[in-house]
């Protein structure tokens, strides 16, 4: 019984012990990648692959920059900072009652884009098909059966 504790106990303080090395590495994991991200934001990517560029931007940066301006539309369109615009403006709030709606001369509204032929129904000319296409699978099942007895019965004496 005293075996079993201590071997539990070891068991326990390995778990722990792994535990405290994976929260490290994942931090030093994310600190290494923030690194990185600021030295392609001071430097450009040309810096951590020591590669002089033809001109060319690389996809991972361009990447970055779409990711970064799309947080950048997010945080200017968040509920907080529409709150802060409509404070500094000084607007308030309406009812759907009093919202007038108006007509703009020349305004073409959208169209909805329609990108193949409508559906039209297929017709099959039955006549057309060949007789040998018209079998089914139990008829040919059938036929070769009796195809095969046929030449049983040819090879008795």
């Amino acid at each position: 019984m005293y075996m079993i504790g201590v071997i539990l106990l070891i068991l326990v303080c390995a778990a722990i012990v792994a535990g405290i090395y994976l929260n490290v590495t994942a931090r030093a994991a994310a600190v290494g990648r923030q690194i990185q991200e600021m030295q392609v934001r001071v430097y450009g990517y040309h810096y951590l692959t020591s590669d002089e560029g033809d001109g060319i931007v690389p996809i991972e940066e361009l990447e970055q920059k779409i990711a970064n301006l799309t947080s950048q539309l997010a945080n200017l369109t968040s509920y907080q900072v529409m709150q802060e615009r409509v404070k500094d403006l000084n607007l308030e709030p309406i009812d759907a009652e009093h919202i007038q709606y108006m007509e703009v001369p020349g305004y073409i509204d959208r169209q909805t884009t329609s990108l193949a032929p409508p559906p039209e129904p297929i017709v099959v000319n039955a006549y057309s098909i060949d007789p040998q296409f018209k079998e089914s699978l139990f008829d040919w099942v059938v036929n070769q059966v009796n195809l095969a007895a046929r030449y049983f019965n040819e090879v008795q004496p």
